[in-house]
């Protein structure tokens, strides 16, 4: 099967990589999914890896949903990648089963807020109307930035809702930081900015 077309429908979605604890990701504690597949390239993107649509891990919203509503104490859920807008139809049916159980939804895109509203695409929309948080913005190498969140200084953060807008994080966070894990497979997953 494959999933690669940009905004698919049917609720599938092409997973490159899932942490279920965070706390680099986004404002709290928060499961992070990274998407496959990206149409920005970004010069010296962190996750090449994640750039080539290709099939990596399908799985249906309903699934993952579930998944991620079992992990005890998380507040969000991040969704970066590749890029989320690519799979927006899929990905915002995701994020509305979370949201409806109280989870906070952080977004990272390289696109603009102004592009993804001039766009007038429905799939991003609806993805939009679900979000808390949008860091938004192509990742520009020779502009880096020390700013919670941001990889690079021409990117922002664009609250969408009030939800995580007083998050304490925000103060306490100034600056990038990286965590470090290891996966059931034995696997090192390094995670965040710096």
């Amino acid at each position: 099967m494959n999933v690669q077309g940009k905004n698919r429908q049917g609720g599938l979605i092409n997973m490159a990589a899932f942490l279920p604890k965070s706390v680099v990701n986004g404002p709290g504690l928060r499961a992070v999914v990274w998407v496959q597949g990206c149409p920005r390239r970004c010069q010296g993107c962190f996750n090449q890896d994640m750039l080539e649509f290709k099939d990596n891990q399908v799985v249906s919203a309903e699934e993952l949903a579930s998944s991620i509503l079992a992990i005890q104490g998380i507040n969000g859920v991040t969704f970066s990648g590749g890029e989320p807008f690519a799979q927006a139809d899929s990905i915002a049916e995701l994020a509305e089963y979370l949201a409806i159980q109280g989870l906070t939804i952080t977004i990272f895109t390289g696109y603009t807020y102004q592009e993804l509203k001039a766009a007038a695409n429905p799939g991003w929309n609806r993805l939009l109307a679900v979000a808390d948080l949008l860091v938004a913005g192509p990742y520009v190498k020779e502009r880096p930035s020390n700013e919670y969140l941001l990889g690079s200084a021409n990117q922002e953060l664009i609250f969408l809702t009030d939800r995580l807008r007083e998050h304490p994080d925000f103060t306490k966070n100034a600056g990038h930081a990286r965590e470090f894990s290891i996966d059931a497979a034995g696997n090192i997953v390094i995670s965040g900015l710096g």
